[in-house]
Formats: C-alpha cells, structure tokens, sequence
C-alpha cells in the first residue's frame, strides 16, 4: 500500500489527466487529481464506460499493442492524438503497459489536452487556405482586364514569350481594333464606349477557336494569339471574325466595324519584332480603308 501511494502521490503532481486501467478487466484502477477535477473518480468502473459512455471495450482500444502474448508489459510506449466525442475534446495521449506495485498487469495512460492547440491549427490551416486562394484571385487580377475579363497585357506578354520558346509548329498573331471608336467615346460618352468594348470582347470570346488566346492589348485594341496555326488559318478567322463583328447590333451604338492585322512568326523571331509586324498590318488595314484584313 506504501508503493501504490508513492505512484499515486507522484501522479498527482502531473497537471494532466492520468488514469490507470487493469489490463485484464479495463477497470480503473486509478486516477490523478487531473483526471478526477474532470471526470470524477470511477475506480473499479471500466474505462470505457467512465471515457465513452459504453458497455464493451472500445474498438480503437490499443491495449494489445502495449503487451506481449503472454499478457506482459512490452516496454512500448504509443503516443498518438485522439478525439473524444463524448467531451468533445482533443487529447495527446501517451500509453503503455507496466507493473502495477500489488502486481497487476495496468495500462496507464497520460492525457493531455490539446484542444486549444488544434483550434488555432485548424484556424491557421484556415487562414493559409483563405491566403492561397487570396493570392490566387490577386494573380487572376494582375493578369485579367478588369473591363472585358480577357487576358491583359501582361498575361499576354506573357503567354508570346513562352509560345515564342516553346514554338513547335507555326504561331501566328493577329491585332484588331475598333474603326472609329473615338467618335463613340466623344457622340455617346465613354460608358457607352466601356460597353461597347465588353460586347465585343464577349463577341470575339465566343467566337474564337480553342488553341487561340484572345485578350485585351489596350484601348480598343485586341490581341489573339494562335498556337498551330498558319497565316492562312490565321488570315480566314479574321474574316470570320471581322464579319462575326459587322453582325452586332450593340444597344448605344448600333453597328460597328473593325480593322485587322495579321502575321505568321518567323523562325527565331522575337516577340518585339512580331509585335512590330502585326502592328504594320493593323495600320495599313486602317489605311486602305478600314473594315478589312491585311497580312504581313
């Protein structure tokens, strides 16, 4: 009785909840001030039902790990996390088997509470979750017109450069713009001119092929770059496309027309050199006449 009070008293310095269970019954046969302050005290009960509130030993329960077949401590110690239902509380727990002093075979177990600490692991997974998706929308931002929802300069920068490297067959590029769209801002003011602009960015959307990235170069123009696509190709999308515009009927300013410029990439061309050709294209599209396609 002297041994089993010098367990006891040193357990009971122990601020978390220990409780000690008989191998052979799953009765308790101790428990700490800790473990009291919480669950009451419950010696001679079963552990499960003090714990779980059941009548049958858990099926979790990790009791034959801790002992060998002829039912004697192992030496193993199992450390492991565990949620109880029944208090709704995370708990660290550390197990093992030993001699208890009157010779019983016990499991003791030492339970530390670790629910405040899983909280703010949950919040803190949470809080990285809500940052990713977070930098996730700031990257779709800093690469979409905020006007249109197309691809913004940058994206399409971008997205040249690594065609232009990764180039396994033909690429071609075309640039567009709006005939005239300075008489829209200055007859119907420039909301009128923004939503004019996103119609025909959803119009050019739904009209453009998969393989083709259209976005917005800037102002009234656009850009539409064609992966696997001959200047052919190229040039026969943008008539589609030049009389796809001639067919809208926009709400401010009824119809409109545009301009197109269109190019095949050379070998070893750079995106600036491209930029530069499609360019030209545009420009003598407007100069002889507008409404009309012109390759270089």
């Amino acid at each position: 009785m002297r041994e089993n009070a010098l367990f006891e008293s040193h357990f009971d310095l122990i601020p978390f909840s220990i409780y000690v269970v008989d191998a052979a019954t799953y009765t308790m046969v101790y428990s700490n001030r800790a473990f009291i302050e919480r669950f009451g005290r419950h010696v001679g009960v079963s552990c499960h039902k003090v714990l779980y509130e059941r009548d049958e030993p858990c099926t979790n329960c990790r009791m034959a790990e801790l002992l060998t077949e002829e039912g004697l401590p192992n030496g193993n110690t199992l450390v492991f996390e565990h949620f109880n239902e029944i208090d709704d509380r995370w708990y660290q727990m550390q197990i093992r088997a030993m001699t208890w002093p009157d010779g019983r075979v016990v499991k003791y177990s030492i339970a530390v509470d670790i629910s405040d600490l899983k909280d703010t692991q949950n919040r803190l997974a949470e809080a990285h979750a809500e940052l990713a998706l977070k930098n996730r929308e700031l990257m779709r931002l800093s690469t979409t017109d905020m006007l249109t929802g197309l691809a913004n300069r940058q994206r399409l920068d971008a997205l040249l450069g690594q065609a232009l490297d990764d180039r396994s067959g033909p690429i071609s590029l075309m640039m567009l713009d709006i005939d005239h769209f300075k008489r829209i801002n200055d007859r119907f003011g420039h909301p009128a001119g923004d939503r004019t602009l996103a119609a025909l960015a959803e119009a050019l959307r739904q009209a453009t092929p998969e393989g083709c990235t259209l976005g917005r170069w800037g102002g009234e123009e656009f850009l539409i770059l064609c992966r696997e696509t001959m200047l052919a190709d190229a040039y026969l999308l943008a008539e589609a496309l030049r009389e796809r515009v001639l067919e809208l009927e926009l709400p401010d300013v009824g119809r409109l027309s545009c301009s197109f410029g269109v190019v095949e990439a050379a070998p070893s061309e750079t995106a600036e050199r491209l930029m530069s050709r499609v360019d030209q294209a545009l420009y003598a599209a407007k100069e002889l006449g507008r409404n009309r396609v012109e390759a270089a």
